[in-house]
């Protein structure tokens, strides 16, 4: 049911998406798994998003449970997906919730409708609730200690105003919440193969792993633990991987150079952090 005090409409449930304008409720009245709210921009990565969720989802995915491994989760937390992307990192905590104490609610966010599409369609398989909304982070009304973790999944070298949305994510937590992030490492074969592969010159990234800490730290966050994360990307032949490059929206925008080789096979390195909002904040 959605709409204001002086007016409400039933929602009949399927594969519909429905337009809720204005200031209002949605309000379920039954048991329901998946709702996709719908408004925002794209990021450059939709016209890319089947493409890009088809080669990278599950070697993304992969990334994302090795940052939950060993994570603590209890019956009915809320965790919030920031740059939620294809599902990658949603369905690395659905697996994990399923396997560790589930259920637990699940919230990804990202301003890319056709990246969300393809995260929505893949979450329905998996069991564990998720819901799916399309807005920017810095415009989303976030809610004030009532989170109990944030993921960040190869995010914060991409976003501008990366200390705005640690600020929202800081203060949606509840005292003693977790950020878990996972960054490109400073030294990312993956990432020079790419930046060879390119035309022109200019970095897609805005900042490096040490420079994101520093960040995570102004904004109140104590880290809690970091390590490192390998995975090995093979295709079949270079143009399999000129393809792979050219699904990542930021690069692709460049153009792919087809006097330089790709190799078939390349290391990706990564940083995984936990980070946490104090128990006791000061006062």
């Amino acid at each position: 049911m959605a709409g204001g005090a002086s007016q409400q409409r039933v929602l009949e449930a399927g594969p519909e998406v429905h337009d809720i304008t204005g200031p209002g409720v949605a309000t379920f009245q039954a048991p329901g798994d998946y709702a996709w709210f719908d408004g925002g921009d794209p990021l450059g990565f939709d016209p890319r998003a089947s493409l890009y969720h088809k080669l990278l989802a599950s070697h993304n995915q992969g990334v994302g449970e090795a940052l939950v491994e060993r994570l603590p989760l209890k019956p009915g937390e809320l965790w919030v997906d920031i740059g939620t992307g294809t599902g990658a990192m949603v369905a690395a905590l659905q697996n994990h919730a399923r396997s560790n104490n589930g259920p637990i609610w699940i919230f990804g966010i990202d301003r890319a409708g056709r990246m969300m599409d393809e995260a929505w369609e893949s979450a329905s398989n998996r069991g564990i609730p998720a819901w799916f909304i399309q807005r920017d982070l810095i415009d989303l009304s976030w809610p004030r200690g009532m989170v109990d973790g944030v993921t960040a999944l190869l995010l914060f070298h991409l976003v501008d105003d990366l200390d705005a949305i640690l600020r929202r994510a800081f203060q949606a937590l509840k005292p003693g919440g977790r950020l878990l992030y996972a960054v490109s490492a400073d030294s990312n074969p993956f990432v020079q193969m790419i930046m060879h592969q390119l035309e022109g010159p200019g970095d897609f990234f805005k900042r490096g792993q040490q420079k994101i800490r520093h960040h995570v730290v102004q904004a109140g966050f104590v880290i809690e633990q970091e390590r490192t994360h390998q995975d090995i990307i093979t295709v079949d032949n270079p143009e399999a991987m000129r393809d792979l490059i050219s699904s990542i929206g930021g690069p692709a925008t460049r153009g792919i150079r087809r006097d330089i080789v790709p190799p078939s096979t390349i290391p990706r390195v990564f940083q995984l952090v936990w980070a946490q909002k104090p128990s006791e904040e000061a006062s």
